[in-house]
């Protein structure tokens, strides 16, 4: 039954009968480094009986052992993910060179046809590329194409800031806090996900792909409506009515909009509205103004001993300036903009920004600047927690003028900018790993858990998206405070004259004589220093 030895030795035998191989081992001595190198000789052998041939070595008691089969002469195989497709040409060295290329190719090709390897063949220039006992890739399968997450773009609220021109004349003219819209107006858009495209195994089995991610539209359902647009396979957003956009807790939305055509006057009455209040010419004097959001007067002659202008929950843009007369009180939770203010009292939690001076005001606010290199605050009383920035403090008569800064901790304020940055990076790392886990979820074919699932890592990437932007915008409000000298700071760009006092913190500076330089006067561990 046994007959067919192939190769012997004064220790075993090698026989092939009927695709199987055996070994017999008659004398020890013999080890499994030596029977590797018969290995190398015979690669059509499949080793599928290492144990059986080990103990044969080691107790060569002569008795035939089944060690494997016989391996074809071309074997096709495919890798674990199923992406790509081999071929392995079973001869030794010397077989392969004795050969035709050109039959061994047509083989391949012939049996190629009976594998189970269907798609992404390449057996261009083959022949070139054959060599014995060696895994030829020939196949290679298409990885799925994710769809295109949803893209989302919002009416955009410009940062307002006041420009200086080339005769540094600040120019307030241009500024425009309410941003007014009428119903059926665009705010927004989201182009929706798109399908992926599947891939394909060497076997021919469809990979499926994820669509695209969608990403949630979050407007105010009172006042903004969304509509679908087949065509463009586009989510539009509209005013529901005429209004102002606002953003609260990154919501976009409608408020309430009151247009004042002339003049707030005996004929309008007081005004305490709630929602913006754009105002074409004045206050007249004694009248009051409130408003929960932003507030405007665009008259070029500006207000003068006005009663109170009152955002509760906005910024004031008042174009002429102020000529208060020492009665006018303004007063903003957000930023304050005037052309110029002249004996008035502000009152403000963001940054008081004047265009070319204040005179004899009393002024309390996080910031103070007068940006223009001409600018002068003259007179009064300025407080600001932050910096207060002017091109002169003081006059000729040397009026007197008193600063004040309160200061804030640098060492905190760094600490929590640090504690910031390092929320940021964790966060856009937990985005990272949800939309990794969401990639994975093909939603069509999800069960009920796995959809509820699917779900809540999308309402998850939702509220870290969300409070990414927030921390983005802190970011950005305390590099501002860092960016500012010591722990508290007073910037002259052009000169500061006698009589000025400056308070920073608890150290105390007087000024007795002109100084025609910039001068920036801050204090660092309790000491003032003059630079």
């Amino acid at each position: 039954m046994f007959n067919n030895v192939v190769y012997s030795n004064e220790c075993l035998e090698l026989i092939e009968e009927e695709e199987q191989y055996y070994i017999r081992v008659s004398e020890k001595g013999y080890n499994m480094s030596d029977f590797n190198r018969i290995m190398f000789e015979y690669p059509r052998i499949n080793l599928t009986h290492f144990g059986a041939l080990s103990s044969a070595i080691n107790m060569a008691t002569g008795k035939i052992v089944k060690i494997g089969t016989k391996k074809p002469l071309v074997e096709f195989s495919v890798s674990k993910d199923k992406l790509k497709g081999f071929v392995a040409i079973n001869m030794t060295q010397e077989e392969f060179d004795n050969n035709d290329k050109t039959e061994i190719a047509h083989l391949i090709m012939n049996k190629l046809q009976r594998s189970n390897i269907v798609y992404g063949i390449d057996v261009h220039n083959i022949i070139d590329i054959l060599e014995p006992q060696k895994k030829i890739q020939i196949a290679e399968g298409v990885l799925p194409v994710n769809g295109d997450d949803a893209i989302i773009t919002l009416y955009k609220i410009e940062d307002v800031k006041p420009q200086i021109n080339e005769n540094e004349a600040v120019n307030h003219y241009e500024l425009n806090l309410i941003n007014k819209v009428n119903k059926g107006d665009w705010l927004g858009e989201r182009i929706e996900p798109k399908e992926g495209i599947p891939g394909k195994t060497v076997c021919g089995e469809v990979i499926p792909s994820q669509k695209g991610r969608q990403i949630s539209l979050d407007y105010d359902k009172k006042t903004v409506v969304e509509k679908y647009d087949e065509k463009e396979d586009k989510t539009f957003i509209y005013a529901k009515r005429t209004g102002a956009v606002i953003y609260q807790n990154n919501v976009i939305g409608i408020c309430n909009f009151l247009e004042i055509d002339g003049s707030v006057s005996f004929k309008t009455g007081n005004i305490d509205f709630d929602g913006a209040v754009e105002i074409k010419k004045s206050i007249e004097d004694n009248f009051v103004v409130r408003a929960d959001h932003d507030i405007q007067v665009m008259g070029d002659m500006g207000v003068g001993s006005v009663d109170t202008i009152e955002s509760r929950d906005g910024s004031i843009y008042i174009r002429g300036g102020i000529a208060g007369k020492n009665k006018a009180k303004i007063i903003c939770n957000g930023n304050l903009y005037t052309k110029f203010a002249s004996e008035c009292t502000i009152e403000c939690d963001g940054t008081v920004n004047i265009g070319s001076y204040a005179i004899n005001c009393n002024i309390k606010a996080k910031e103070v600047i007068l940006e223009s290199y001409k600018s002068r605050i003259i007179g009064g009383n300025i407080e600001a927690n932050i910096r207060v920035q002017a091109g002169e403090i003081g006059n000729r008569t040397e009026s007197y003028t008193k600063i004040i800064i309160t200061g804030f901790n640098r060492n905190r304020i760094k600490e929590e900018y640090d504690i910031i940055i390092d929320t940021i990076d964790k966060v856009k790392n937990k985005i990272a790993l949800i939309k990794q886990k969401i990639s994975i979820y093909n939603f069509a074919s999800l069960n009920n858990a796995q959809k509820e699932e699917f779900l809540k890592l999308n309402e998850e990437f939702d509220y870290f998206r969300k409070n990414l932007k927030m921390l983005y915008e802190k970011q950005k409000r305390y590099a501002s405070y860092l960016h500012t000298k010591g722990e508290g700071e007073l910037k002259i760009t052009n000169c500061i004259y006698p009589n000025v006092s400056v308070n920073i913190k608890k150290c105390t500076y007087h000024n007795s004589k002109k100084i025609n330089s910039p001068t920036s006067l801050y204090v660092i561990n309790n000491e003032l220093i003059k630079a």
